[in-house]
């Protein structure tokens, strides 16, 4: 029975820590430019097991080697993640300038229209593999890096507890980030169809609102305030 606790704390706290902040605003940054709950589910699942790769190497170097983390090391990380935060901000800006000109421009009644461009996204391959599938791994190995140091001080790691069940302990940690983030892809995937319907306009408003967010998370993960 202890054990089961142990192992159920460990899935609840997985729960929660993929839904922290920094995490919701990078997986949301990294799935602004589709819409489709199948696209979101797919970067959440990427982030999930970049995340879970990095907490479960850290974490089994220091279970069963007895290796320590550098205490620099989840600073540094945190600032990258600060960092990235910040160029996905920028980069949902971007791309909502682009789309905004492109709007703008097929709007002009004496120009022709031209949908080369709508063309060549219409025409990619779902099946092929996006840069941001990297994207995502790469933003969950940081964040896993970074959250590593502080989860590491929660486990079991007493005289009575075994390798084994520390080690459980963390992958049924990883298991629960992985389901809310799941859960967390398919309900955004849900209101970007929900918002769909009202218009683009709905969708760019809440990619901005997010863009804001992030920049300002990020902002304040790097101590700028």
């Amino acid at each position: 029975m202890e054990t089961i606790a142990i192992l159920s704390l460990a899935f609840g706290l997985g729960l929660l820590h993929a839904l922290d902040a920094d995490h919701v605003m990078a997986v949301t940054g990294l799935a602004a430019t589709q819409s489709k709950t199948k696209q979101c589910l797919r970067f959440c699942r990427h982030w999930a097991l970049g995340h879970g790769s990095a907490m479960l190497m850290i974490g089994c170097a220091v279970i069963l080697f007895g290796m320590t983390i550098p205490e620099t090391l989840s600073e540094q990380a945190e600032a990258l993640v600060g960092l990235i935060l910040i160029a996905l901000a920028l980069w949902v800006f971007r791309d909502l300038y682009r789309r905004r000109l492109y709007i703008d421009f097929h709007q002009h009644a004496d120009l022709p229209r031209d949908d080369s461009w709508q063309q060549q996204r219409s025409a990619e391959d779902p099946n092929k593999p996006r840069s941001d599938n990297h994207s995502a791994i790469l933003v969950g190995l940081l964040h896993g890096t970074a959250g590593a140091a502080p989860f590491l001080l929660l486990l079991p790691l007493s005289s009575q507890t075994t390798p084994m069940l520390s080690i459980s302990y963390l992958l049924t940690f990883c298991v629960g980030v992985v389901v809310a983030m799941l859960i967390f892809g398919g309900l955004l995937g849900q209101l970007y169809d929900f918002l769909g319907r009202y218009g683009l306009s709905m969708i760019n408003l809440l990619r901005g609102i997010v863009a804001c967010s992030s920049l300002a998370l990020g902002l304040y993960l790097l101590g700028a305030f």
